[in-house]
């Protein structure tokens, strides 16, 4: 179960099956196979040996699925990195990875440009639309290099160090074997009834985790889309493309909502739009499922565990399933869920092929996290009697208020019944009474008025008296990662740092990524004009 054998086998069942259409054109099975192949040579001629770290600074175009699998194709291990990191984040990660070699566009030379001279064991750098410097060129290592595929590799064989999507403290390197990816792919392919048939349209970036999506449909022999997110497009792309299926975090779709019509006509042939990544609010999704029918499918899953729960489209169709759709479905067959605490509700723990080796260089987190063949997800959760799973909230996120537990999603689904409230993110601040304070901030919607004491009564009338906020702070927007979770840590430290100070509450600057999580997107200001509809998502 190695990247490079499934690609040549691949090219040899789907030949001359359309893989990929981009801006460029369609590309076969059998074409693009060749550029993978040729690039995983080109590779290999430059000096690079097996094992060595290769990272990715790319846009999502389809010369990145290229580089992708031709990286690991040749036994090399990929390294994705998030486009919208600072120059020195970018450093910071190589140097951790002791990357051999940086595949990176055009479009970021600015970020590419001497890091070789900075980052020691860097040799190599290859330019993508254009050379960088001294860098190679792709398209000429493409032209001189061998389109036969290289030697099978092994499946136990390190493929990728993907840096997690965690929304607290410093990033860590996922370690996925050859065998993890085809093993989510595989069972993605079977738990979500992808056929040869199927096209997806991938506008999500292709540098996270959730690459494994639009991957599991390669491997079934579907049809791949490539699109840029526009909200107000997207419905458009749907149509033009003929797609079938698409994948979305919940904020695109919160973006989408207002740009669709009821039983929209431009989506008649989509059957499933598979949302992850962060939990989609309840009235977003009656909101969605009121718009276009039962068509979301909602997954879950880590960066250290892939695509492990699925609830399926065609199951929140069924009569009385409403309570379903607080629930990211049933763990997919091959895997084991089991939760650490009483019968039905704790720790969400996960086993399978689908879990990481580890963390790369970082023995400590490896150990707390990988106990007794189980990963510890640190998601708290809970089951049903037909055994659905649903996540309540972090371990920790767990505000402890007095002799008091809270869970912030509790309190954040009530303050979003309120006809007024966008958004609504819930943090326990320190208190030298309580010890914690539940603190909320909230994005209004537009033209829409509530006053801190609208919301405390709001939420008075529907929760516990020690659950309600202790302070409401009115923001233009949230923090968040390319996943669509809110950083809960950046509130956290720019709460603190605003002190008594309440008129600087509103304001929650921007922060490098390093500071805070490398491996998110762009973090915008709390207290900056509206938000773009674009560029968040690549």
């Amino acid at each position: 179960m190695h990247i490079g054998a499934i690609w040549r086998e691949l090219a040899e069942l789907h030949a001359d099956r359309t893989a990929i259409i981009d801006d460029a054109g369609a590309w076969s099975y059998r074409a693009l196979q060749s550029r993978i192949a040729r690039f995983a040579n080109a590779l290999r001629g430059l000096g690079l040996r097996r094992g060595d770290r290769v990272a990715l600074l790319v846009p999502d175009i389809r010369e990145y699925l290229e580089a992708d699998y031709g990286i690991m194709s040749a036994g090399l291990v990929r390294v994705p990195l998030d486009p919208r990191l600072t120059r020195d984040d970018v450093a910071a990660l190589l140097r951790h990875a002791g990357a051999t070699a940086l595949v990176a566009h055009a479009s970021f030379a600015d970020k590419a440009a001497g890091l070789t001279a900075e980052v020691e064991g860097l040799a190599h750098v290859v330019g993508i639309g254009g050379k960088l410097g001294d860098s190679y060129d792709y398209e000429a290592l493409l032209e001189r290099a061998s389109d036969r595929s290289p030697p099978d590799g092994d499946g136990e064989d390190i493929a990728t160090l993907n840096f997690s999507g965690g929304t607290t403290g410093a990033p860590k390197a996922a370690m996925l074997r050859h065998r993890n990816l085809v093993t989510v792919a595989r069972n993605t392919v079977l738990g979500f009834a992808i056929g040869r048939d199927d096209v997806f349209l991938n506008v999500r970036p292709l540098w996270p985790i959730a690459q494994l999506i639009p991957m599991s449909h390669l491997l079934a022999g579907a049809t791949v889309v490539l699109r840029r997110f526009d909200p107000g497009e997207f419905a458009d792309d749907v149509a033009r493309s003929g797609a079938t299926r698409t994948s979305l975090v919940s904020t695109q779709l919160v973006r989408c909502l207002d740009h669709w019509h009821g039983r929209d006509p431009r989506l008649a042939r989509l059957q499933a739009i598979y949302v992850g990544g962060s939990r989609i609010p309840p009235v977003v999704f009656e909101r969605a499922l009121d718009l276009i029918g039962p068509r979301i499918g909602v997954l879950y899953g880590l960066t250290e565990a892939p695509i492990t729960c699925y609830l399926p489209p065609q199951v929140l169709a069924a009569a009385g399933s409403e309570r379903l759709i607080h629930s990211v479905g049933r763990v997919l067959p091959g895997y084991e869920l089991r939760l650490a605490g009483s019968d039905n509700s704790g720790e969400v723990l996960i086993r399978g092929g689908n879990v990481m080796a580890g963390y790369w260089r970082d023995p400590a987190a490896t150990g707390a996290a990988l106990r007794d063949g189980w990963l510890h997800t640190g998601d708290i959760g809970e089951l049903d009697d037909g055994g659905h799973l649903h996540i309540v909230g972090r371990i920790k996120d767990v505000i402890r208020s007095g002799s008091s537990t809270i869970i912030p999603k509790e309190v954040e689904d009530v303050l979003l019944l309120h006809p007024a409230v966008a958004e609504a993110a819930v943090i326990g601040l320190p208190d030298a009474e309580w010890g914690e304070a539940v603190t909320a901030f909230v994005v209004r919607k537009p033209g829409m008025a509530a006053s801190e004491h609208d919301l405390v009564e709001h939420c008075r009338a529907r929760l516990a008296g020690y659950k309600k906020p202790r302070a409401i702070r009115f923001v233009a927007s949230l923090p968040r990662s390319h996943y669509g979770k809110v950083l809960r840590a950046q509130l956290i430290a720019e709460a603190e740092g605003d002190g008594a100070d309440s008129g600087a509450a509103n304001s929650v600057r921007s922060l490098s990524p390093l500071a805070t999580e490398l491996g998110f997107t762009r973090v915008q200001s709390l207290n900056s004009g509206p938000k773009s509809d674009k560029s968040d998502f690549g």
